[in-house]
């Protein structure tokens, strides 16, 4: 967990480094940092007629949802990771500073269950979530900068192991777009 943080101030600064570079708006492809849930690294891939692929990898639970019933008979006690992708919409402003966007994918998440057969000893099993994700932000492209900030909310809903299992996500982040 240590040197993801690092990774991820070091990768902030490279963006910070990079704001003078005059770009002003989406490119082909955007890199960037999350703070919220999941918080962790983005990256996004524009597509033609407003469309993007957007990826992230981070954190999960860590700022919400840590300490929380997991299931009919368990807990989550812990921060885990989780591995996002999502196909979205955006509003049609290309060329614009400010944009909106929409969209929906999987997502796959990793974290420590305690059930309750297990609490007499604090036991735990490590569990796999796969599940479906929607997502719904706002995009603002700084002037003169290839760095673009956004902020969005979503929700997961665990189709496996434990059924309609959700979680919200939100946060805000920057990107270096190229």
């Amino acid at each position: 967990m240590k040197n993801f943080f690092r990774i991820s101030v070091l990768l902030v600064g490279v963006l910070l480094a990079g704001s003078h570079v005059s770009f002003g708006q989406a490119k082909k492809y955007a890199v960037g940092f999350k703070v919220g849930e999941p918080l962790g690294l983005n990256a996004r891939m524009y597509l033609n007629n407003n469309r993007a692929i957007d990826v992230g990898l981070g954190t999960y639970g860590m700022l919400w949802g840590r300490e929380r019933k997991y299931g009919p008979h368990g807990r989550f006690k812990n921060t885990g990771w989780t591995l996002n992708a999502n196909y979205l919409f955006h509003t049609g402003n290309e060329g614009k500073r400010f944009q909106a966007y929409y969209g929906f994918g999987g997502q796959i998440t990793s974290r420590r269950s305690f059930p309750d057969r297990l609490a007499s000893i604090n036991g735990y099993e490590n569990k796999t979530g796969i599940g479906a994700s929607g997502l719904a932000g706002v995009e603002y492209f700084l002037r003169d900068s290839p760095l673009s900030l956004f902020a969005d909310a979503g929700l997961y809903v665990e189709l496996l192991p434990v059924p309609i299992f959700m979680h919200v996500q939100g946060g805000i982040g920057v990107r270096f777009n190229f």
